[in-house]
């Protein structure tokens, strides 16, 4: 139901989330649960994850829970990332498992994310040794011998919470009406990592984020222009703890990460062309940005820059029904391949009857 609010409050809005980013600090422990920070969806991927400001797949709550209310069927995703390698000889194997549930005024999604390191050798602890000859006796005993291998593996579990705002905001009588949406959302996450033998850790963290989607079309009143949309994600907010069962406690610190996307229809064509862009608010570092062509609602040809390593990809939908999104992304340590594939249910039992695109 469209709600109409004063421009001034809406304005205050804005302004308020742009003053957050000045309480954002530094904090210890800046590699904790660093998996939390590897990239889920196929099709963000292959924007270089410019992906802040979109959010409107099954990826939607690592990117923005927000965009979580953007995804108006039941929808199950998959994902499947070889990190830096061809698959089966790859250095990491990343997954992610979910599904999203629309009801009346909110969506809830599940998703479930794991990297599984294997084959990593065990070496002895030299810090406490001072004599030399004993230090170089167990470092040949351990090279010379059957050498121990152990595996890391961390997961988290993110349930997601989103809903969609409709407004129509009253601009006065010189610019009229014009209708706005404000996605939010928030997650939350519970974390395990274990190390081999050596020790595990657990601990709970929570996520929001906003999105505001408007039309240019019909704020400026030229019919040819396309959608903006911005968002806002908060990731860890207050800092998550990770408590180890070796009595050592980390710190995963609060990120804030904006992006914005312009999504324009190219009618000649019977094509839609977005472009997006994405920044962390407080760390100094090279943005992201993509674009993404989509024919027909049916094929998609997408490229990027993450951070300046580049990245492409392509999508297929099936019937609207299956979706398969693929991307890789070049990196110093070697490519990383990704497979997303996404299945509608509510399309599968119930077949589409009109050109309706899922997820816009």
């Amino acid at each position: 139901m469209l709600r109409i609010i004063p421009a001034s409050a809406f304005l205050a809005v804005v302004c308020l989330c742009t003053l957050a980013t000045s309480s954002v600090r530094a904090q210890d422990s800046k590699y904790a649960g660093a998996f939390m920070q590897i990239p889920v969806g196929g099709h963000a991927l292959a924007m270089g994850g410019a992906f802040t400001g979109i959010a409107n797949d099954e990826s939607a709550f690592h990117w923005n829970p927000a965009g979580v209310s953007l995804l108006d069927h039941k929808y199950f995703g998959f994902m499947y990332s070889s990190e830096f390698g061809i698959p089966g000889s790859a250095l990491a194997d990343f997954f992610q498992l979910g599904f999203t549930y629309p009801m009346e005024n909110s969506s809830i999604a599940l998703n479930w994310v794991r990297l599984g390191v294997g084959g990593m050798s065990a070496t002895p602890d030299l810090t406490g040794i001072n004599i030399t000859s004993e230090r170089e006796r167990q470092v040949l005993n351990s090279f010379n011998g059957a050498q121990s291998l152990f595996s890391d593996v961390e997961d988290a579990v993110v349930l997601s919470v989103a809903r969609n705002n409709k407004f129509i905001v009253d601009w006065g009588w010189l610019y009229y009406s014009h209708p706005i949406e404000v996605p939010i959302g928030v997650n939350f996450k519970y974390i395990h990592q274990r190390i081999g033998t050596f020790g595990s850790a657990q601990g709970i963290g929570i996520d929001a984020g906003m999105m505001l989607r408007f039309s240019l079309a019909d704020y400026l009143l030229v019919p040819v222009l396309g959608k903006v949309s911005v968002g806002l994600n908060l990731t860890d907010i207050g800092g998550t703890k990770l408590s180890w069962s070796t009595e050592r406690q980390q710190t995963i610190p609060m990120r804030m990460l904006g992006g914005t996307a312009y999504t324009q229809e190219l009618s000649f064509i019977n094509a839609v062309a977005t472009f997006a862009y994405d920044f962390v608010l407080h760390e100094p570092g090279k943005p992201r940005m993509g674009m993404d062509v989509t024919y027909a609602h049916n094929l998609s040809v997408r490229m990027g820059l993450d951070q300046g390593d580049f990245a492409a990809g392509a999508g297929f939908v099936w019937q609207k029904k299956l979706k398969l999104d693929y991307s890789l992304s070049l990196h110093d340590l070697g490519p990383e391949h990704r497979l997303s594939f996404g299945v509608d249910i509510d399309n599968i039992l119930n077949p589409p009857q009109d050109s309706t695109e899922i997820g816009k």
